[in-house]
């Protein structure tokens, strides 16, 4: 889940494709080092998720250096159907 804070997580999620140790506990990514809670896998479907992944980003501000620089996709994913098993 993304968050700010602790206690900031709400509907914001991302997923990573390779593994990330700076989003875990103890990680260097927020100076809290609490890290993100990771809630759930992909057990099927990694071919739409490499797709998402090869879509068009807004490109970086260079006047900006955020660490989502040109990580924003230009068009919207739209989900249709997710399901817990």
């Amino acid at each position: 889940m993304a968050r700010a804070g602790p206690n900031t997580a709400t509907s914001e999620f991302f997923i990573c494709i390779n593994d990330q140790p700076s989003l875990d506990f103890g990680g260097e990514r927020n100076h809290d080092g609490q890290g993100f809670a990771a809630f759930g896998r992909v057990i099927e479907g990694m071919d739409i998720v490499r797709k998402i992944q090869r879509m068009s980003t807004i490109p970086p501000d260079p006047d900006k250096l955020e660490y989502t620089s040109g990580q924003y996709l230009e068009k919207p994913v739209r989900f249709l159907s997710l399901r817990r098993n």
